[in-house]
């Protein structure tokens, strides 16, 4: 039980801190050189990063799901090319 639980943590602690803002942070600077600049969306530093994810629209998971799909077809493409 307490295994389960400190796996648990361990996995949502990883994924909120580390892996949500790679994936946002990709996401917005793929947008903008796939756009040619014209989609800008803004950076945040890791502290603000949390607070704006809680304020989050669509726009918000737009962006961090353009990141999860950067990385899975970078993935894909080196398992092809491998």
């Amino acid at each position: 039980m307490a295994a389960g639980f400190v796996t648990e943590l361990v996995i949502w602690f990883f994924w909120e801190l580390l892996l949500s803002f790679v994936l946002y942070t990709s996401g917005a600077v793929v947008l903008a050189i796939v756009s040619f600049g014209r989609i800008q969306k803004p950076l945040y530093w890791p502290a603000m990063f949390h607070h704006q994810k809680r304020l989050a629209k669509n726009d918000f998971y737009m962006v961090y799901l353009s990141g999860f799909f950067f990385y899975l077809v970078l993935f894909t493409l080196l398992v092809w090319l491998g």
